[in-house]
């Protein structure tokens, strides 16, 4: 007999996989939970309760969906609510109002001026809109530091590095509620439990010895720092210096001094007293409008063009991919092992009863019996019940499985093919062949 082990591949493993999603989804949505705290405090906004739970739940499903999907996803929301934030004029100047707010919060705590942004929105609604577009960032964002290692380190950087640029920190503990959450996920994105605690334990007793060491700003720090965010101001202003533009209608002059041809024909030496020069002040105008690259009018139209010419196709796409991992299970049917076919048959055969109804309810397939017959008919539970039998055999040890064995399993499995496609309505046929991609052709 194999190792104990094997004994669960019979069973509908529903507790390890919460685990495994609780696993991933706790951690970074607690980091999700950590940030929106320190932005409220930093951009001085309201807990908004419908953008919050926005945000919360494209995390879930980020989490929730198979790698490679749920991080297309997530970076597809993340460059989606970035691109609204820029391009929507209401949304735009609902940011800009929360910008001033952290400008306004950093001249609070600094001795800092900033230039005010004047298209910006005070209207309540012009801020919801961009907290429920920067909700979407942030749980894209948290949903992709839950399943790469690097994300995290990068917005540890980037958090450090906005801290020191304005001046400002959330409060102790939302801050080191923040890093706590990042030293975790730095862990990676599949640690268990004790290999989490590792980075938080070191953090925790890090900000420990730092807040008992110096409870109080130290003057070094904080000039060193000063200095530092005074450097960051001046390269701020010599990226982003701003000229102002022409006025319009006023167009440029210049004067010209013109000798006119007959003046230039007369002697030098007699006639210079007679020389006169014309002065004429000529007009420049503008033929035609400059030309300029709207840059985020290309891309938008790039992203459109993209869409139209995948979404169509996103369905076949999928149902391509499922009939490839159909035909690859149904290769096993063929199998020269003929445990290993009858492994494979089986199983197909729980599948169909499972797409028809037939609830596992993490029970092993010996005790569905019931549960088969009631579906077909008495005798195919009897049927039923002595393929589970074979299975288990071909399954679980190492005993040399004849070709009769083989043999029962496959009329089973076709029995329960035809039966079941015949009982079934339109619907539930067009479910079964490009859902589950259960039936060939």
């Amino acid at each position: 007999m194999k190792t104990a082990e094997a004994l669960q591949l019979n069973t509908v493993e529903t507790k390890p996989k919460a685990l495994t999603l609780m696993t991933a989804l706790l951690p970074a949505a607690l980091l999700y939970a950590a940030l929106a705290l320190a932005a409220s405090r930093t951009f001085g906004f309201t807990f908004d309760v419908a953008a919050f739970f926005c945000g919360l739940a494209l995390l879930a499903v980020c989490t929730v969906l198979p790698e490679k999907t749920g991080t297309g996803l997530a970076v597809v929301f993340a460059l989606c609510a970035g691109l609204v934030l820029v391009a929507l004029p209401a949304v735009r100047a609902g940011a800009m109002e929360l910008a001033n707010r952290l400008f306004a919060f950093s001249e609070a705590s600094n001795a800092y001026a900033y230039e005010y942004f004047e298209q910006a929105s005070g209207e309540t609604a012009a801020v919801r809109l961009a907290l429920l577009c920067a909700a979407v960032l942030f749980g894209a964002v948290c949903a992709l530091a839950g399943r790469s290692r690097a994300v995290p380190v990068v917005l540890f950087f980037l958090l450090v590095l906005f801290e020191a640029y304005f001046g400002v920190t959330p409060g102790v503990w939302r801050n080191l509620f923040v890093f706590a959450c990042l030293a975790y996920l730095v862990a990676g994105p599949k640690a268990e439990l004790r290999t989490g605690a590792v980075p938080v334990f070191a953090f925790a007793v890090i900000a420990a010895v730092v807040l008992v060491i110096a409870p109080r700003p130290a003057a070094a720090v904080e000039d060193y720092s000063e200095h530092l965010r005074d450097e960051l101001g001046r390269a701020m202003m010599q990226i982003t210096k701003w000229e102002p533009p022409q006025a319009a209608g006023v167009n440029e002059t210049h004067e010209e001094s013109r000798l006119s041809e007959e003046e230039a024909n007369i002697d030098t030496s007699a006639a210079q007293d007679q020389r006169e020069f014309e002065h004429q002040t000529q007009a420049e105008q503008e033929i035609s409008r400059p030309h300029r690259i709207d840059w985020l009018k290309i891309i938008l139209l790039l992203l459109a063009v993209v869409a139209i010419l995948t979404v169509p196709f996103a369905p076949f796409l999928f149902v391509s991919r499922a009939r490839k991992r159909s035909r690859e299970k149904r290769a096993a049917f063929a199998d020269e092992d003929n445990a290993a076919a009858i492994r494979a048959m089986f199983r197909h055969t729980v599948d169909w009863l499972q797409a028809c109804g037939m609830k596992t309810e993490n029970r092993p397939f010996a005790r569905c019996t019931e549960d088969a017959a009631a579906m077909l008919s008495d005798e195919y539970g009897e049927r039923y019940a002595e393929a589970a039998r074979i299975w288990e055999e071909a399954a679980y040890s190492d005993h040399a499985m004849d070709g009769d064995k083989r043999e029962f399993v496959r009329e089973l499995m076709e029995e329960t093919e035809k039966t079941l496609y015949e009982r079934s309505d339109r619907k539930t046929r067009l479910r079964l062949k490009y859902g589950a991609c259960l039936c060939e052709g």
